[in-house]
């Protein structure tokens, strides 16, 4: 063992934070200094403040201490939403007719509302007297569920249900800021910092538009009456009346006794006072919202919180005639309200486009908390960081109000405040001046991989004060996100003075010296300096097209002058159902979906523990190559709350977390020898919590010998490729194509050749990789987020030489697997597993997301070189395509020979001889790829619909026109693709692109098309026990497949209660275990669901066959239950699916993707998008529908968002956080998203009672957004002058990609 502290010294330690808890009514009469109160749900709590860590958050308390789950986390950095509370010292009630979806006040008397914050930033120590609510709080089912929750469930808005509460929480928030009245633009712009990935979001802002007051959403006939949307009007529990906003007895100061402090003063003289026990040593932090830990960490040294919250003087705000004061510490949202109303008055009307611009910072949770002086000083702290609050003050030229000390108050612009390096500087106001309207123009920007909740690649605003003769008399140019020392273009400001800003000369000027002005610097993982060059010159060429009159301006070019209008979403979902088959067939809501949206439903880490559990934390191997000589651990050992550290010398049993007799290569748990990539875990430390886990292992130290000479790190499939000749050792050839040559079907006429390329996709399941391990008598009781319970089960007992008997797993649910919990888990289950038995106590190990994104496998990156010979009519007679993949380190999970080979022709025709297909898997220096939703299919079709398009192309023929060309005219897709093109206007909405392209410049629109032919395949076997109760005829069912958002459980209750006849309400699906679900395969592939309804059908089949001796005519189910029972009859029965019970079939779908690009930008817009899916019979259409819009929308972040980026020296992944890399978002989905399924009943019998997978295939589809990408690209082109020339876009195309792309120069930049 490398290192355990005595188990003396650590009960030796204070004892835990759960037996030091006072959780008793506030009224309780003795008065303890250091403790603070305040309400959760209603239940008022005391709290001892300095029996906790000084900077404890929300979330911690509420979910390890007062041990309320609802609350989720992931990313603890306000990144996901899924912490989301509602935080209050007032009162609120409303009431919403969901008859008209209008709202009415209560005649409850105006006080503070409940904004939505973000549990993971908000410091328990600030929250003193304040009324927390969280989603169980809301709504239960012992209380009653409240309107927002009922309407989210019935209207299928839930998957996985992970983040449900969440998105619940945040809707609660913003009704009760806004009183209960909110419009539906209101309600879908709200959205910007909740992150699902498995539902696409339409159903979740359909739920929430219908409380809008302009409603026009079809809400369910169960939910439409007049509810209670508000909690009753709530009294302070001290004096028993109306809250009135703030208590006496508030404390000043808290000293701790490790020498922390906290204060919180309610003066400005308080607050200097608190200053003035700061050392010059001393690290101090003074407490606002806390949300630049979203971007920075907080540092573990601070020695000093100053909460000022309670300082009133830095809350204040009035407007003058010529001027507007903020208080420093606003929030963002509270400045938002007070610049709304200021707008309207004269000469403060540009205070709209500051609301647009603050509208775009972070998202609405965050700007509930972060502050305007938060905001600056981490600008002051970080020159690099790319404020929206500075750049967007700065060009409005706004004075800081500051004091060094009381009645040392100085006023001075930002940029002597940025430079100013006295650390106690302490901001009190903003001072705005006024801009009237007639004299000043002002505009500003900022440009985000994504629609919201992201940093700006390049933000910029522009002043322009004019004089009488609408020349300029002065003007500030400013940018952010170039580099820390540029803001100013002082050289373009000057050229403007004594112009119009509009003269053709001055634009020439302008730009031809901006272009040499602007030089961003290169610093990964930012975007590339020529991207930021020409989006900076873009935006001022932007701001001068917007401003200019129509005379000054051609009309083809003016468009490009407004920034992309995003309207209200909407979608149509459309399928049919047979109604003798119910509950089967038939568009229930989810079994699970209520208890999801109100937070009851369990996951992994909201199994509750008893007080002695400890936490775990990866220690990672950094020096990739090389080999650990020696770790020290003895510093991390002293660390307070650290437990024992183990490494790979610590498994009694087999270092691996996959199974070799799975089909697996070993991976090591921990890291004995050689790195094989950065942050490989080479050993784990417990603590007695998360925090001094993690703190703990930053302080481990590992040596290293040095890497052999010729070892070249190459952490990517890009780096291997990027020198002239890859290295061959690297390069594994799996599935090589039997032909030498290709025999040409015909006479080709045109050769075409390229390279297609995709990278990698993390899952960015909403639920960590969680284990909790308990020992249980001579055994262990395993809770673990996986998709494959039998090889968990598997690895954890060779890890601890125990028998598999004696390792016992249980599942409830997961949220959101894709994959990546099929054995990536099993390296944190084996962790937690090895220190509860060293331990012999609980140990609970939920892995961090930077830790996830550094050590878990992504999807597997794929290089496409093909060569394809066709005739003049575009039939292909002739394709070579080698295909390289990223394995990773080594190459378990490979679709290579699989999927990626099975879907590589897709629906199109080819003979033995005419294509020669061969698939490699390449090894890089990174963590082992692993399988991700539509795993090898993705690439395969991918691959092969993009040498349709670069075929159609080369031969100037239509897409559509190709596809039919080379699809056999035997098959469905030669009958469906020209409904599909017909039905959906393909051919008239082409024209009315081209003709939009050709009267705008600057605007691009794009037609995308694919379809596919998905393979699926049935292997290995799933279990299933299904027992009646004779005392009510109630029925439950267990299984070995894994709920994780796919519906499995609400589908397996549809079959087992059409199956026995019997009503759904009779129906419950339990927990899947390593017992009932002994031996099951992995749920995934698309397969689980189907596999299971099988075996639970044939087991329902089984119990009718029991039952019907004794089913008289006319008898109740609960009565021929009762008499079976009477008659000794056996009630439960077990049964499996197994290979070769049900046919592999093909499911067919078609897309067709609309597209808006800004040329100047990058940025697009999804118009429309039109998705047909053959579903067969579908079990369960909601919960099908629901799948096949998710797919599709993660799809669609692979291609457009989700940049994973290496860094070459030390191949350490740079794009690990919710920071700097974006999944798609609320506001990023099609505008117009339409769904059909298309109902298919085969003879054949094929799948299960004729229904077909969703689950994966609608993945493969969106593809087509790329392609819709290279035509509004090439109109772009056309109108740059270049030749035309098919582009090499991949995944992910990103905004950058498109920019770079467009073929413009910005010397070119002209008004007309």
């Amino acid at each position: 063992m490398v290192g355990q502290r005595p188990y003396n010294e650590v009960l030796n330690q204070k004892p835990s934070v759960e037996q030091r808890l006072s959780l008793q009514l506030v009224n309780n009469t003795r008065n303890i200094t250091m403790s603070t109160t305040f309400t959760i749900n209603g239940q008022p709590y005391t709290v001892d403040l300095s029996d906790l860590p000084p900077d404890i958050t929300l979330n911690t308390f509420i979910r390890e201490h007062a041990q309320l789950t609802a609350t989720k986390f992931m990313c603890l950095e306000g990144g996901c939403g899924a912490c989301v509370c509602a935080v209050s010292d007032g009162q609120s009630t409303w009431t919403v007719n969901s008859v008209r979806s209008g709202i009415s006040r209560s005649s409850a008397p105006e006080l503070t509302t409940s904004p939505a914050v973000l549990q993971c930033l908000k410091l328990l120590n600030t929250c003193a007297q304040l009324e927390i609510v969280t989603c169980e709080g809301l709504g239960n089912q012992q209380s009653g569920y409240h309107p927002i929750q009922k309407r989210l469930a019935k209207m299928n808005g839930t998957q996985c249900g992970y983040c449900s509460p969440g998105f619940v929480m945040n809707m609660y928030g913003l009704m009760e800021q806004h009183g209960g009245r909110v419009t539906m633009s209101e309600v879908e712009n709200a959205f910007g910092g909740n992150i699902c990935r498995c539902t696409g979001y339409r159903p979740i802002l359909d739920a929430m538009k219908s409380f809008a007051v302009d409603s026009n959403i079809l809400v369910p006939k169960e939910c439409v009456d007049i509810e209670d949307l508000g909690l009753k009007a709530r009294n302070c529990p001290k004096t028993g009346r109306a809250c009135q906003g703030r208590c006496n007895g508030q404390r000043s100061k808290l000293i701790y006794d490790d020498g922390h402090q906290w204060y919180w003063p309610s003066t400005m003289a308080e607050l200097f006072e608190a200053l003035d026990n700061v050392e010059d040593s001393d690290e101090f932090m003074l407490v606002g919202g806390n949300t630049a830990h979203g971007v920075y960490r907080r540092s573990p040294d601070i020695k000093h919180f100053i909460d000022l919250s309670g300082v009133e003087e830095l809350h204040q705000h009035r407007s003058e005639r010529d001027k507007l004061i903020l208080g420093a510490n606003l929030s963002l949202t509270e400045t938002m309200e007070i610049l709304r109303s200021t707008s309207k008055q004269p000469g403060f009307e540009y205070l709209e486009v500051l609301w647009n611009h603050i509208d775009l910072v972070a998202n609405v949770p965050v700007r509930n908390s972060g502050t305007l002086a938060g905001n600056i000083l981490t600008k002051k702290q970080h020159p690099e960081f790319p404020s929206d609050i500075f750049i967007s003050f700065e060009a409005l030229d706004v004075q800081v109000m500051a004091l060094k000390s009381i009645g040392d108050e100085r006023e001075m612009s930002l940029e002597q405040f940025l430079k100013d390096s006295d650390r106690i500087f302490v901001v009190k106001a903003f001072i705005l001046p006024a801009y009237p309207k007639d004299k000043y123009i002002y505009d500003s920007y900022k440009i985000m991989p994504r629609a919201q909740n992201a940093h700006a690649y390049v933000n910029a605003a522009f002043l322009l004060e004019l004089d009488f003769d609408s020349k300029v008399e002065a003007a500030r140019i400013c940018f952010g996100g170039i580099r820390p020392d540029f803001v100013h273009a002082s050289a373009i400001e000057e050229l403007m003075v004594g112009h119009s800003p509009f003269e053709p000369n001055l634009v020439q000027q302008t730009f031809s010296k901006l272009e040499n002005l602007i030089k961003p610097d290169e610093i990964l993982p930012d975007a590339s300096p020529a991207y930021r060059s020409m989006l900076a010159c873009g935006l001022l060429y932007k701001f001068l097209l917007k401003h200019a009159s129509m005379a000054e301006v051609s009309a083809k070019l003016k468009s490009g002058g407004e920034l992309l209008q995003r309207p209200l979403s909407s979608g149509l979902q459309l399928f049919q159902t047979q109604k003798s088959t119910y509950p089967v067939t038939q568009a229930v809501q989810k079994l699970e979906g209520m208890i999801q949206c109100s937070g009851e439903a369990t996951y992994m880490n909201d199994v509750l523990t008893t007080s002695n559990t400890v936490y775990c934390c990866f220690v990672g191997a950094t020096k990739v190559g090389a080999t650990i000589d020696q770790i020290d651990a003895s510093e991390a050992l002293q660390h307070p709350g650290v437990v024992a550290f183990y490494t790979a010398k610590d498994i009694p049993g087999t270092n691996t977390f996959c199974e070799p007799s799975f089909g697996y290569d070993a991976e090591e748990i921990f890291c004995s020898g050689f790195v094989r990539h950065s942050e490989q875990p080479a050993g784990v430390i417990v603590a007695l919590t998360a925090d001094q886990a993690q703190r703990a292992a930053k302080l481990v130290k590992i040596s290293y010998s040095n890497p052999s000479s010729d070892f070249k790190l190459q952490p990517s499939l890009r780096h291997v490729f990027s020198s002239g000749t890859p290295d061959p050792s690297r390069i594994l050839p799996l599935a090589i194509s039997k032909l030498q040559e290709i025999t040409f079907s015909d006479k080709p006429d045109v050769e075409v050749r390229g390279i297609f390329e995709m990278g990698l996709q993390y899952h960015f399941t909403m639920e960590p990789q969680t284990t909790v391990a308990i020992p249980f008598e001579d055994g262990l009781r395993i809770y673990s987020a996986t998709q494959w319970m039998d090889q968990t089960q598997s690895v954890i007992a060779h890890a601890l030489q125990m028998k598999a008997k004696d390792v016992q797993l249980q599942v409830r649910r997961l949220g959101g697997g894709y994959g990546c919990k099929i054995s990536r888990g099993n390296q944190v289950a084996c962790a937690a597993s090895l220190a509860a038995n060293k331990l012999n106590r609980p140990v609970r190990f939920v892995q961090s997301l930077e830790s996830m994104m550094d050590c878990n496998g992504k999807r597997w990156a794929c290089r496409s070189e093909y060569q394809c010979h066709v005739k003049s009519n575009g039939r292909i007679v002739g394709l070579s395509n080698d295909f390289f993949e990223d394995a990773g380190w080594n190459t378990n999970e490979s679709p290579v020979q699989g999927h990626s080979t099975f879907t590589a022709a897709n629906c199109y025709e080819f003979t033995d001889s005419n294509f020669k297909l061969s698939g490699h898997a390449v090894l890089t220096d990174a963590p082992s790829s692993t399988w991700c939703r539509a795993p090898g299919s993705v690439e395969g079709i991918a691959m092969m619909e993009n040498i349709i398009e670069h075929v159609a192309f080369e031969i100037q023929k239509d897409p559509a026109e190709v596809r039919l060309a080379n699809i056999s005219k035997k098959s469905k897709m030669a009958t469906v693709l020209p409904d599909f093109l017909k039905s959906r206007e393909y051919y008239g909405r082409k024209k009315e692109i081209e003709t939009h392209n050709a009267s705008n410049r600057w605007i691009k629109r794009g037609l995308g098309l694919s379809v596919m032919n998905f393979p699926v395949i049935y292997i290995g076997q799933f279990p299933a026990t299904v027992a009646i109760y004779h005392v009510d005829g109630t029925v439950v069912v267990t299984h070995g497949g894994i709920e994780m958002g796919q519906g499995m459980n609400t589908k397996v209750a549809q079959v087992a209660a059409y199956t026995l006849g019997i009503d759904l309400s009779y129906i419950k699906v339990e927990s899947s275990d390593t017992l009932n679900g002994a031996n099951s395969m992995v749920t995934g592939y698309a397969i689980g669901s189907e596999s299971v309804c099988y075996a639970v059908r044939k087991i329902c089949e089984t119990l009718n066959g029991r039952l019907k001796p004794v089913k008289k005519a006319r008898a109740s189910w609960v009565d021929t239950v009762e008499a079976a029972h009477a008659q000794s009859i056996n009630l439960v029965a077990s049964d499996h699916y197994k290979t070769g019970d049900m046919q592999n079939y093909h499911v067919l779908g078609l897309a067709l993707s609309e597209v808006e690009m800004d040329v100047l930008t990058g940025n697009i817009l999804i118009r429309r998008v039109d998705i047909l899916e053959d579903a067969g019979d579908s079990l369960s259409p909601w919960i099908d529908v629901g799948q096949v819009e998710g797919a599709f929308v993660m799809g669609l972040g692979y291609w457009l968002s989700e940049l994973l980026i290496y860094e070459g020296d030390n191949g350490r992944l740079l794009t690990n956080r919710t920071w700097n890399y974006k999944p798609l978002g609320a506001k990023d989905i099609p505008i117009d998203f339409r769904v059909e399924l298309v109902h298919s009943q085969r003879p054949s019998g094929a799948g299960f009672m004729g229904s077909k997978t969703t689950g994966e295939p609608p993945c493969c589809l969106a593809v087509s957004v790329i392609f819709a990408l290279q035509q509004a690209l090439q109109s772009a082109r056309q109108d740059a002058g270049l030749t035309r020339e098919w582009l090499r876009l991949g995944a992910p195309t990103t905004p950058e990609t498109l920019l770079i792309n467009a073929g413009h120069q910005v010397a070119e930049f002209k008004l007309k």
